[in-house]
């Protein structure tokens, strides 16, 4: 019996961890009356893992790894812990966090990025004592653009722990000693804006600093008394700019134009204390007769900065805020340069980690006439609307004038807090664009559209007659009124654009309805409404073209006959800008190409300047006849007495043909708006002036479209 015990015992050992266990589980016998159990042996303890050996080369890349993260995360607390300890009393944490900061602060460092290349170990076999990382950092400045350098991080070994054995070199490379980082940066001055002929609409010019050296005041009432005549400012105010400063500090109290020189010397010349020196800075000739187009400049603010550091821009800078000046910002800037170097305590270059050279701005030249600008801003004078003037030839925009303005000067040289408000709480919104901003309802001189299309898909000829009574009863249920009380009478449909007989359009877009609703529609797109004309360097809104589509998406109501006939008159929810009327009487006066608005001509000097032309956009839809009956009608607009434009334009002596309309809208007077174009035989300037509730356009708008002429015309 022992002899078989001892066999199930070796087998047992030799089973234990062994699939076969399970199947060979030895029993034991139970004592006399019980049953026999069953026992699970236990399996014999693990073996002692052997421990790996330490991987230096590992555990640097980790250490470097750490400290180059928490200079990305500009860290500087984190990046000292990992010091060694000579490092440590080499620079004092304070100096450390200091010095890092002082050189992110200069260069205008935004962005840290690391990268660990190669780790080397001294000595390479067994405990190493040292171990050199190489590494890559990348720096994004503001100052110079991106900066790289390869460097290495030196490490040494205190007992099982790496440790970074600090020099100023790991910030740049050679910054080492007594070597400093020194940081340089310039911006190059502003280009200009010029007119077509090169004349400036803003660029460099002088402006009058008035201030205070309080050391040479003498009699201190006088001084606060003239200072407040001039600065319209309060004595207290002006008192305490100067209050704190030293006897031989120049206090500036303001810029003011150049066109206040015989002000300031009347009222501040030989007053001890106070001085009025020239300054150079960014002017506007034409002060607010161009202000809409050409823009204005004001210091970057803190949403600025956080869109432009990146660019080298930074307090105190001045950037474009509408017009040419914020749409050709990157062009007349130019780019900041800087330059970020090392060197020695005499202040001798010894390296330059990174150079950004100064790029100058490109001068802008626009197709403007400055002569025709500022006698467009006169002719509109203190009426609220636009003034445009395009040439035909090549669809360049000779004048634009948008009123109320503002002097965009007053932001170079200071506005006042009381300017402002005015500007800024003035209903009639002078800071906006209305050529390119504004959308109306344009009246009649939209018929131009509605007979273009009338002759071309609805069956009319320029001969069709029609008998106009003053009353229409067209739509069941409605009657509409001619605006001449009584009616034209009978007259054809040439004749029906020259008297602007609204019955006449009545018939013309009742017919086009009936056919298709969509084909006005589609051929007010055609000549450009509906959609920004395309003009460059200025933003501008695209108007609406009613349709059927267009009423039910945006009303989710039906079309109806009555919105095509109010279509044709140029009423009803159709809205256009100026600019887009404008340059559909420009597409006729060429014959019929729909073209751009060219306003930017030029950017830049020399070899590497872009010039810029007129785009074609298409031809619109009318054939040479459809296209002389519209110029016919228009011509006669001016030149006979049954036309609207006709007293306005008697005994002028250059052949115009023009439109003139009154557009109902919200407010209690219609808009007054006129457009055509002259020489009538060979067209060389379009015009369109717009009033705001001027009401009638043959009684306000034409003559004023006839002064802008005469201006053009009378300068030959």
């Amino acid at each position: 019996m022992s002899a078989i015990r001892l066999t199930r015992r070796s087998l047992l050992t030799l089973l234990v961890g062994s699939p076969l266990l399970a199947a060979c589980t030895p029993q034991v016998p139970a004592p006399p009356g019980q049953p026999a159990t069953v026992t699970t042996p236990t399996p014999p303890p693990a073996p002692t893992p052997t421990a790996a050996p330490v991987s230096w080369p590992d555990k640097a890349r980790q250490l470097a790894t750490q400290y180059l993260q928490a200079w990305e995360r500009n860290d500087y607390q984190g990046m000292y812990q990992f010091l060694s300890l000579p490092a440590k009393q080499a620079i004092p944490q304070d100096r450390f966090v200091a010095r890092y900061q002082a050189i992110v602060e200069g260069a205008g460092i935004k962005k840290i990025t690391t990268n660990v290349d190669q780790v080397s170990l001294v000595p390479e076999a067994g405990t190493p004592s040292q171990a050199v990382v190489a590494f890559t950092v990348t720096m994004d400045s503001t100052e110079v653009g991106q900066i790289q350098e390869k460097n290495t991080l030196p490490l040494l070994l205190d007992g099982q722990q790496w440790q970074v054995a600090w020099t100023p070199d790991l910030i740049f490379r050679d910054l080492a000693g007594d070597r400093v980082v020194r940081v340089e940066s310039g911006a190059p001055p502003r280009a200009s804006i010029l007119d077509r002929k090169g004349k400036m609409l803003a660029g460099p010019g002088t402006v009058l600093e008035v201030g205070v050296v309080p050391g040479n005041v003498k009699d201190e009432t006088k001084v606060l008394r003239a200072l407040a005549s001039f600065t319209g400012s309060k004595p207290e105010d002006i008192k305490k700019r100067y209050a704190s400063a030293q006897p031989d500090w120049w206090v500036p109290l303001g810029q003011y134009p150049e066109s206040r020189r015989q002000d300031a010397q009347s009222k501040l010349a030989n007053i001890e204390g106070i001085e009025v020196r020239e300054v150079t800075a960014r002017v506007y000739p034409l002060g607010a007769a161009a202000a809409h187009a050409v823009g204005y400049l004001s210091q970057v603010n803190a949403d600025d900065l956080a869109r432009l550091a990146s660019q080298g821009y930074a307090e105190g800078d001045m950037v474009g805020r509408s017009g040419i000046e914020a749409s050709m910002e990157k062009e007349l800037r130019g780019q900041a340069g800087g330059k970020v170097y090392i060197a020695d305590n005499a202040g001798n270059e010894v390296r330059v980690v990174a150079e950004r050279k100064v790029v100058p701005g490109a001068p802008v030249q626009l197709t403007l006439d400055s002569d025709l600008q500022q006698l467009a801003d006169k002719v509109l004078g203190d009426k609220t609307g636009s003034l445009v003037l395009l040439d035909p030839r090549d669809n360049s925009v000779l004048a634009m004038v948008s009123h109320p303005a503002y002097d965009p000067n007053a932001f170079i040289t200071g506005i006042s807090t009381s300017d402002w408000q005015r500007l800024t709480s003035d209903t009639r919104h002078p800071f906006q664009n209305r050529p390119v901003l504004s959308s109306y309802p344009t009246g009649s001189i939209f018929k131009v559209i509605t007979m273009d299309a009338a002759l071309e898909k609805g069956g009319f000829q320029p001969t069709t007659p029609f008998d106009c009574n003053g009353t229409w009863k067209g739509l069941p249920g409605v009657t509409l009124g001619d605006w001449l009380p009584g009616g034209h009478g009978h007259l054809d449909l040439e004749e029906g654009l020259t008297e602007s007989c609204d019955i006449v359009f009545y018939e013309l877009s009742k017919k086009l309805d009936s056919i298709d609703p969509k084909i006005l529609p589609d051929f007010a797109r055609q000549f450009g409404l509906g959609a920004p004309t395309g003009i460059n360097g200025l933003d501008e809104v695209g108007g609406t073209v009613p349709d059927p589509d267009w009423k039910k998406q945006t009303l989710n109501q039906p079309w109806y006959t009555g919105d095509s006939v109010n279509l044709g008159i140029g009423q009803g929810y159709l809205e256009a800008t100026p600019l887009q009327m404008a340059n559909v009487y420009s597409t006729l006066a060429n014959g019929g190409e729909l073209r751009t608005p060219l306003l930017v001509r030029k950017v830049g000097e020399g070899a590497t300047a872009k010039d810029y032309q007129a785009t074609t956009v298409r031809k619109v839809p009318g054939s040479p006849a459809t296209l002389k009956s519209i110029h016919d009608g228009m011509v006669r607009v001016a030149s006979t007495p049954k036309g609207t434009a006709y007293y306005a334009f008697q005994g002028f002596k250059v052949a115009t043909a023009a439109k003139t309309g009154s557009a109902e809208n919200q407010n209690p007077d219609a808009h007054a708006w006129f457009a055509g174009y002259a020489p009538a035989g060979k067209p060389e300037v379009a015009v369109l002036v717009m009033v705001e509730g001027g009401k009638l356009g043959g009684e306000v708008a034409a003559p004023l479209g006839r002064q802008v002429l005469e201006g053009y015309f009378g300068k030959r």
